[in-house]
């Protein structure tokens, strides 16, 4: 195990990594560098907490004798460095996306911890500005930067924050514990000792030092980052209600006022979730009292379930039937083809749980080859249907066509089910389609949201026909090479 020093060398040693978003926005401001104003440059690097940290460590870690300050803002680093050598600085970004390829679980967590911190930021902004705070970016960044290990360690560190995030769900101990037990220290350590080694602002220390919270400045960005985190899980609890008060106090404003401000700054800076690609915190606004559910984690491999019905997300199939499209001249092998339509399912239309079954050689049986989003000993792992006898999944084979049993035809269509595929697929309604290649059945996709809470949709049922057609296209070219 390394000691937090050597995690400190490494570390110190690392190109940090940016958002995607953030180097296509900087190449097209670039491409017209002449004319850019500066504000268009630190607004999109204040979108991005790990573009705003490189931005901090490179002018802070110039020789002093160039700088009588510190620099504090991106606007004073913009200043300081100047519109075109700023470009040449950053002329060859890498982006986090690209590093965490291999880490296909670590992505989505650090995009969600990306996100909270930009909700962190918009909230303690409006409240310095409320409190007519004339450095309101000063704040905007300390609570940008408040989280700043865990954002590093899920962007550089990719196995142990996942080995971390295994640990305390399947221990179901505090996320700090899980730290100690993979890192031998807390990640909040390793965050002060970073700034210190990158020579990061005085203030932006001080901003992350729950100790300051005496301090109007510093309260506010510390009541910020915790309004962002307890609002991932809903806004009912009684850890907001605490905060709702102290910021009230704060502001010296009512109750009611302290509620409505921070319920307006989530929603907007709501509007920039496409650029992190996970629900926002407003998404919960509408929700009715209740417990959030707890994220179940099975035993031996200690992955988490679904614990909550996935949100659509018409980007990500969009881009993906799109990909499809563009690889139907054969270019994608049969795995590559069926992870793009089985994340299509999953991430796209929000399907819990998809199935790719292959036709046996033999044609007697359909046998599954590709899952996703299925239990380690799910039944639904073994799912494998008899051909040979009359049944609903038998008459699908007979001809491209799909089903989408629900409770308006369950009547009909149970006693088309054998019980043995009701033991494989549990109850509860499914999308089901055919899939023929130059008229010949090949497979059948089967999907479900597998929760009762988690209802199926006449617009989730069309998608789902169009990526199987889609998905038939491409299974089409790949017979001809």
């Amino acid at each position: 195990m390394k000691t937090m020093d050597e995690w400190v060398d490494e570390l110190k040693a690392r190109d940090l990594p940016v958002l995607r978003r953030t180097i296509m926005e900087l190449g097209r401001l670039a491409v017209r560098m002449e004319q850019v104003k500066a504000a268009e440059i630190v607004n999109v690097v204040l979108q991005d907490p790990l573009m705003t940290l490189k931005v901090l460590r490179l002018v802070n870690g110039m020789s002093r004798s160039r700088l009588s300050n510190e620099i504090t803002t991106v606007e004073h680093a913009l200043m300081m460095l100047g519109i075109g050598p700023f470009f040449h600085h950053h002329s060859n970004l890498s982006a986090v996306e690209e590093n965490l390829q291999s880490f296909e679980d670590a992505l989505p967590e650090l995009m969600r911890v990306v996100s909270r911190a930009h909700h962190a930021a918009w909230q303690a902004r409006d409240w310095a500005i409320f409190r007519a705070d004339m450095k309101s970016e000063e704040v905007y960044i300390g609570a940008l930067l408040y989280d700043m290990g865990e954002i590093l360690l899920w962007a550089l560190a990719p196995e142990q924050a996942l080995q971390i995030r295994k640990r305390a769900l399947h221990k179901k101990i505090s996320t700090e514990e899980a730290q100690q037990d993979v890192l031998g220290f807390g990640v909040r350590d390793l965050q002060f000792a970073l700034t210190t080694a990158w020579r990061l602002p005085e203030l932006v220390q001080t901003f992350m030092h729950s100790e300051n919270a005496c301090q109007p400045r510093m309260l506010g960005v510390i009541m910020a980052a915790s309004v962002a985190r307890h609002a991932e899980k809903g806004w009912l609890g009684t850890q907001l209600l605490a905060d709702y008060e102290v910021i009230a106090k704060m502001l010296h404003t009512s109750f009611d006022e302290a509620v409505a401000m921070v319920h307006h700054n989530s929603v907007a800076a709501a509007r920039q979730w496409e650029r992190y690609g996970v629900p926002p915190a407003a998404a919960w606004l509408p929700m009715l009292p209740g417990e959030w559910p707890e994220d179940p984690v099975d035993q031996e491999s200690g992955q988490a379930e679904e614990a909550i019905c996935l949100m659509p997300r018409a980007d990500v199939l969009q881009k993906i039937m799109e990909e499809i499209s563009a690889h139907l001249d054969g270019s994608l092998n049969l795995h590559d083809m069926m992870s793009l339509v089985l994340k299509g399912m999953h991430e796209g239309i929000g399907l819990n749980r998809v199935v790719f079954a292959l036709m046996t050689a033999d044609r007697t049986a359909i046998k599954s080859k590709y899952i996703i989003g299925a239990d380690p000993e799910s039944p639904l792992r073994q799912f494998q249907i008899d051909l040979t006898q009359p049944q609903l999944f038998k008459r699908l084979m007979e001809k491209v066509q799909s089903v989408w049993f629900s409770a308006s035809n369950q009547k009909a269509l149970e006693p088309m089910i054998p019980p043995g595929v009701w033991r494989l697929i549990g109850h509860g309604e499914f999308f089901a389609m055919s899939v023929f290649v130059h008229d010949k059945p090949v497979g059948l996709f089967y999907a479900d949201r597998n929760r009762g809470e988690c209802v199926l949709d006449e617009h989730s049922y069309q998608e789902f026909k169009k990526l199987c057609l889609r998905a038939s296209q491409g299974l089409a070219h790949l017979a001809k090479k």
